[in-house]
């Protein structure tokens, strides 16, 4: 493979990378956003669940 192939390639992982950064930045402002105290265990447990499928479920920006 040449390197003038490979260079859409590393721009196209880049940008991925960008999105998943994005997105776990906004996953951890949400979850930071929980008061624990708030919630038995398992509810705050389906609260951030619910949370990381929202945030990470494909297709969503």
């Amino acid at each position: 493979m040449e390197i003038t192939e490979l260079d859409p390639k590393i721009k196209d992982t880049q940008e991925e990378l960008i999105k998943h950064q994005e997105k776990a930045k906004k996953f951890k402002e949400y979850v930071q956003g929980l008061f624990i105290d708030l919630y038995t265990q398992d509810e705050f447990n389906r609260r951030v669940d619910a949370i990381f499928n929202e945030t990470f479920r494909d297709g969503s920006k």
